[in-house]
């Protein structure tokens, strides 16, 4: 196959593959989600926008904070794609030269047709308060979107140039490739400083700063484009290439696997050893699959951050609609303990994929009522959170209708939802 057509056969392949994954990913659950935390975040952000606020409400210097530090969130998203396979290094050995020239341009192009997508989409939240923060010239509001493009593409074309072997005085010898130094300086200092200049500045000044950043945009991109003479003096570091696009591939079925069951996704553990001294107290005493849910839970590199997650959206989410109704509190709470029980359910799977844990002679029944106590214990702490969240934000009389209604939640979820759907997780 030639090195013009490969890039595209691969990108064909991965986006048939994702938009597998996609049906997947769209089930009950993450519509439920998506439903609430959409409907309850509009919300919020309309009554936030609609408040009668002064106008130095609007000028203070956190809210320049807050924009500055969403935007600098936005440039995280978006890496360079460029489909590379482990075999690659073997097979494309020879290719370096139409690799460098063809399929990493092709490559490029792609990841930053995808990345100004996702500058724009953090740039359309913020504006409605960049606008009450007196940043309604719309010159000074295309340049910020030209700025955080732009800059995205630096980043962008300083990732592909990290995969080239090339001579040391033709490349950046400041830091070593993926420091955090570098990954600091380049990612959050740099921005953040001109993102301040680009909000704070008076007209006059915004205009002198747009004809020098132009002028250092076309500087670094000239540095970094990559010419005839540049395609015959590199090479691909194969390693750091196949290394990269790996890494790329991993975030994105990690992100599918959030609320769907991805084949093939593999499974790693992290011991945890500031939670080892809660386990030891809490699996004292315990049957042993007890013991053995709850430190895979602990261990699980996926599951226990997505219920953190999920509790710091469901805090997020009360703290903003503090005027709502309560019904509409009630069920974000409700819906967050749910949606956590739903995520723990591959655990109970995943523990009985393996052979020596189905040999151990332990009924299904034992098993269940032991899985089912684990997700009491992780329960417990988020009613308890959301509960105080509510306490402060809320009458107390709306606040015990909120506990009593998670209460019950629970134990449908101990009594009927986790017996019923436990054997239901396949992979």
């Amino acid at each position: 196959m030639k090195v013009d057509s490969l890039f595209q056969e691969r990108l064909r392949r991965a986006q048939k593959i994702n938009f597998r994954y996609l049906r997947l990913l769209f089930n009950d659950h993450f519509i439920l989600f998506l439903m609430i935390a959409l409907g309850a975040g509009i919300l919020g952000y309309r009554n936030l926008l609609t408040a009668h606020q002064s106008v130095t409400y609007w000028h203070s210097i956190w809210w320049q904070a807050i924009s500055i530090l969403w935007l600098l969130v936005g440039l995280q998203f978006g890496s360079l794609v460029t489909y590379f396979k482990p075999a690659d290094r073997l097979y494309l050995f020879a290719n370096d030269r139409d690799i460098i020239k063809s399929y990493l341009a092709s490559a490029m192009r792609l990841s930053i047709c995808y990345a100004s997508v996702w500058q724009i989409i953090f740039i359309a939240v913020i504006a409605p308060i960049l606008w009450r923060m007196d940043v309604d010239n719309w010159s000074r509001l295309f340049f910020l979107i030209i700025f955080v493009i732009s800059y995205k593409m630096l980043l962008l074309m300083y990732e592909r140039d990290k995969l080239f072997l090339k001579s040391r005085r033709l490349t950046i010898a400041i830091f070593e490739p993926d420091a955090i130094a570098e990954k600091i300086l380049f990612r959050f200092l740099v921005p953040g400083t001109l993102l301040a200049f680009i909000i704070g500045l008076s007209t006059d000044q915004l205009n002198v700063m747009v004809i020098i950043w132009l002028l250092l945009a076309g500087i670094v991109v000239r540095y970094f484009a990559v010419t005839e003479v540049k395609s015959e003096l590199f090479a691909i570091d194969w390693l750091r290439a196949t290394a990269q696009a790996q890494i790329q591939q991993q975030r994105t079925l990690h992100f599918f696997a959030l609320f769907a069951e991805v084949p093939h996704q593999p499974k790693t553990i992290k011991r945890r050893r500031y939670l080892d001294f809660l386990l030891k107290r809490l699996i004292k005493g315990q049957s042993s699959m007890f013991r053995l849910y709850l430190i895979r839970l602990a261990r699980d590199t996926e599951i226990l951050p997505l219920i953190v997650r999920l509790l710091l959206v469901g805090v997020v989410l009360i703290i903003a609609l503090k005027s709502a109704p309560l019904w509409l509190i009630t069920t974000i709470a409700a819906a967050i303990l749910y949606l956590m029980t739903f995520q723990m359910l591959p655990l109970y799977d995943d523990t009985h994929q393996n052979l020596w844990t189905r040999l151990m002679p332990v009924s299904k029944t034992e098993r269940l009522k032991s899985f089912a106590s684990v997700q009491i214990i992780v329960a417990i702490p988020v009613i308890l959170i959301l509960v105080m969240i509510a306490i402060f934000i809320r009458p107390l009389k709306e606040m015990v209708v909120i506990l009593a209604t998670m209460l019950l939640v629970e134990f449908i979820m101990f009594k009927f939802y986790i017996p019923k759907n436990s054997h239901k997780i396949k992979k």
